[in-house]
């Protein structure tokens, strides 16, 4: 169990850094370099990590879009 909450906290800290890199960005590439930062928190690939972060990208932004 103990090394099974590790990895989620771990995971926890990367979003949270991802999404906090999102608002703060204007332009997705920024936000990528941030998540390439903190890609020891996770076990994702460079091509899984701005994927992750698009669709993050996507998903934030598209609530001021059409909210």
């Amino acid at each position: 169990m103990g090394m099974s909450s590790y990895i989620l906290d771990l995971e926890e800290q990367f979003d949270t850094k991802v999404v906090d890199a999102i608002k703060e960005s204007e332009h997705v590439s920024e936000a990528v370099a941030v998540a390439m930062k903190h890609k020891h928190l996770v076990n994702m690939t460079d091509a899984e990590i701005e994927d992750y972060v698009q669709d993050g990208w996507n998903e934030v932004w598209s609530e001021y879009a059409f909210g």
